[in-house]
């Protein structure tokens, strides 16, 4: 079984099941045969399994790297740094050659290891335990972050890197990869594309960075996994954890592109314009707003250079939205009608569920009421009917679209309902999504002062859990409306809840 048949064995597998990491690609599958990511989250451990035939996790290769081995009771031998390490490597061949099917038809039981590195899986977020998770929102997200390593400045060998660039310039002889050393050097530490290569997949990417004419699908989706990555640590973390990122590897792209091979082009400008379109969700999530519509306009164009119809989709949905945060909500409708017209020539059903999601909210916000309840029923639809996760829209899930539908309730006047639609979604959206889940519990403390009866103990309650988890994901949008939040608790502010939340806000600096 190949990398890419094992991924798509995987995938269809995970179709009708919920999955918070997205589909699985060759890429994914290589790190996991070289033991780069050691414990997968519950969800494909279980497809893994399902899919090889293994009755355990051990017998993967699977440990979870944050729960050092208890020496057994009969006495044996602790593991000690050097039997980690023995176990671990042997793990990883014998891991290796059961994926890539050089075991065979029969499925080895793999050796017992116990890693030693405590580094994070390849998505750079925590491993999930598969344990059930607390119904509270705080708890649920504190113990997510506590089982996860910050993202380290150390991820990549800074120095290692550059040293295989100048071998490089030295090796090739040419004063223009010299010049360009400079920057891409500069680059490195913050754009980790080289990060968990062997030495062959090493070389070959290199070999295309310095001569764009060698790009191809394998250095491309290197790529594209450090961006998946830098999605999902800010998912959980915010913009800050991935501009600088996502900005140098959208620049590497930009000078790749001119000189890539023609049967690249296409994927690798597909590839650009969804680094462009990131930069601009992450400008619009820092409150740069002028930013944000310069990567869309930017993402959008590339994406329908690329003939990329879900992606061009996916643009003008991100499009939408920033219209409607800006307070113009009719030009939100009209980037939400075109996203629903390209989504609707394609397959991705949670593709065009997220486009009439965005229809939603703009229309809410222009005081639609009937067309905002037909975008919402229209929404729901589509994502009941889809059948497999989006590549696009991994994020997009029945609680956020209650989010939305909380949101549609507060600005059509209907506070009562907003707020216990916003309870459904804070049960149901993945803890990753640190932000969301602080947004719908910010608009849950609005909903219940809003009230036909306010409730400012709760009311109060909800916006300090939303400034708690703000202290997890630093978001610019998040922190200005948590601000307005204290503005519509201010006219209580004699009330003990009320002068709790104003310290807690002023302990974590948000106001």
């Amino acid at each position: 079984m190949s990398r890419q048949e094992l991924a798509d064995a995987i995938n269809e597998y995970l179709a009708d099941k919920s999955s918070p990491d997205g589909p699985i690609d060759r890429n994914q599958i290589g790190r996991l045969e070289r033991g780069l990511n050691r414990w997968p989250r519950a969800p494909r451990r279980a497809a893994f399994r399902a899919v090889l035939g293994a009755g355990t996790d051990a017998e993967l290769g699977f440990y979870n790297i944050r729960r050092p081995r208890m020496p057994a009771a009969t006495g044996a031998e602790p593991v000690t740094a050097v039997r980690r390490n023995e176990d671990a490597g042997s793990a990883v061949a014998a891991r290796g050659r059961l994926i890539s099917g050089k075991a065979g038809i029969g499925l080895p039981v793999l050796q017992s290891a116990a890693w030693s590195s405590s580094t994070v899986p390849s998505t750079g977020m925590p491993a999930y335990t598969g344990q059930v998770e607390p119904p509270d929102v705080l708890t649920r997200v504190d113990q997510f972050i506590a089982d996860s390593a910050p993202p380290s400045a150390g991820e990549v060998d800074y120095q290692h890197l550059v040293r295989d660039l100048i071998e490089w310039a030295c090796r090739m002889h040419r004063r223009d990869i010299l010049q360009w050393l400079s920057w891409a050097a500069a680059s490195a530490a913050a754009a980790p594309i080289l990060d968990d290569l062997d030495a062959d997949e090493r070389e070959r990417t290199l070999g295309a960075l310095v001569t764009p004419s060698r790009v191809d699908d394998t250095v491309i989706d290197h790529i594209d996994a450090v961006l998946w990555r830098c999605m999902r640590q800010d998912d959980t973390l915010g913009p800050q954890a991935a501009l600088d990122t996502v900005l140098a590897q959208r620049g590497l792209v930009g000078t790749l592109l001119p000189q890539a091979p023609a049967a690249v082009r296409d994927r690798l400008l597909s590839l650009y314009a969804n680094l462009s379109r990131f930069a601009g969700w992450l400008a619009f999530d820092l409150n740069n707003y002028d930013a944000a519509s310069t990567y869309y306009e930017s993402a959008r164009a590339a994406a329908h250079d690329a003939q990329n119809t879900e992606l061009g989709a996916f643009v003008l949905c991100n499009m939408s939205h920033l219209a409607s945060w800006r307070g113009q909500p009719r030009i939100g409708v009209d980037h939400a009608l075109a996203a629903q017209g390209w989504a609707a020539q394609t397959s991705d059903l949670s593709l065009r569920a997220y486009a009439f999601d965005v229809a939603a909210r703009a229309l809410a916000m222009d005081g639609q009421h009937t067309a905002v309840m037909r975008s919402l029923e229209q929404a729901r639809t589509a994502l009941e009917q889809a059948q497999k996760p989006s590549t696009w829209v991994y994020f997009f899930s029945l609680g956020q679209l209650h989010s939305t539908e909380s949101i549609c309730h507060l600005h059509l006047g209907d506070a009562d309902r907003a707020a216990r639609i916003a309870e459904d979604a804070l049960a149901t959206i993945n803890t990753s999504f640190v932000r969301n889940l602080a947004m719908t519990t910010l608009r849950l403390g609005i909903a219940r002062l809003r009230a036909t009866k306010p409730d400012i103990a709760q009311a109060a309650k909800a916006i300090g859990d939303a400034a708690r988890l703000a202290a997890h994901n630093r978001s610019a949008r998040l922190v200005e409306r948590l601000q307005r939040g204290w503005r519509e608790l201010e006219p209580w502010h004699n009330e003990p809840e009320v002068k709790d939340i104003r310290e807690q806000l002023v302990a974590y600096g948000l106001t």
